[in-house]
């Protein structure tokens, strides 16, 4: 791993070049690379982000003094749907009832407006009916019940891996985890999770993690390894990002690896000729 970083870590100085240019109000392109001035890849660290930055400044920051349990279900309810537009309709949760969302979901459609991400896919349980009653009714629904459980995990380990292992018994939350890191992250960052003791020890590899992880490794971009393994492997690149990374990089945390090890297989896809991302990117003010 450590002999195949350094495509890794060029590529995570490059987008945090564009990062740093656009901030300081260089006229665009901020690169000369085709691939990451024609496709959106994220920001080295989700912080930066604008709808990141969005959610925590509007949603979980004016609210840090709610119950944790509460606070640990609206991270879930805002990563599900995953747009500033969608949140800002439907507000902060105090109380639950799936139906709002379903019926707000069905009215934002029909006008043609927002209501999911794109960035990334969300698990429906194998329901047939509309996206927003599968996420509502049989994911959020059963997570409203066990939000003070999931607090007192928390509060009791201070660790996440500990509170994910309880998220992702929960239905929508399992398979490799994707959902409850997504949910988790914000989470980490309110007083819930803001000790966590094991923010560099662990954080479970979502899909594209684990194909950027075999494109370093020289695997089969389908090969399948225990998580304790691409878990230690993520931990080898934060140790080495220490040293290899180029002077202008932040402070990387575990995440920060996993999070990128998606972005570098998306751009790997586009070098090689094996896909293309979602999104292009489109040049407008404000942040990436």
């Amino acid at each position: 791993m450590q002999n195949n970083a350094r495509p890794f870590f060029d590529f995570m100085a490059a987008r945090e070049s564009i990062r740093i240019a656009k901030e300081r109000g260089d006229p665009w392109p901020w690169s000369t690379d085709e691939i990451l001035t024609t496709w959106k890849f994220t920001n080295v660290k989700r912080e930066h982000d604008r709808t990141t930055i969005w959610m925590r400044e509007n949603w979980t920051k004016p609210n840090e003094t709610r119950p944790f349990g509460e606070i640990v279900f609206n991270c879930a309810l805002f990563r599900y749907f995953g747009t500033v537009e969608f949140a800002e309709a439907l507000g902060w949760r105090r109380k639950w009832n799936p139906e709002d969302v379903v019926d707000l979901a069905a009215r934002r459609m029909s006008r043609g407006e927002r209501v999911f991400t794109g960035a990334y896919i969300i698990p429906t349980l194998g329901y047939r009916g509309p996206k927003a009653e599968a996420v509502a009714r049989h994911i959020l629904s059963p997570l409203w019940q066990v939000r003070d459980r999931l607090a007192h995990i928390a509060e009791a380990t201070r660790s996440w891996r500990a509170t994910a292992d309880a998220l992702r018994a929960m239905p929508g939350f399992g398979g490799t985890g994707f959902m409850a890191k997504e949910t988790l992250q914000d989470v980490i960052h309110t007083p819930v999770l803001a000790s966590a003791i094991d923010r560099d020890e662990w954080c479970p590899a979502g899909p594209g993690a684990r194909r950027g992880l075999n494109r370093l490794a020289g695997r089969r971009l389908d090969a399948v390894l225990p998580e304790a393994k691409l878990v230690l492997e993520m931990i080898a690149l934060l140790r080495l990002s220490r040293s290899q990374l180029a002077s202008h990089m932040p402070r990387l945390e575990l995440h920060d690896v996993q999070f990128q090890l998606c972005e570098f297989d998306k751009y790997e896809r586009v070098r090689l000729g094996e896909g293309r991302p979602r999104s292009k990117y489109v040049c407008h003010s404000g942040l990436v």
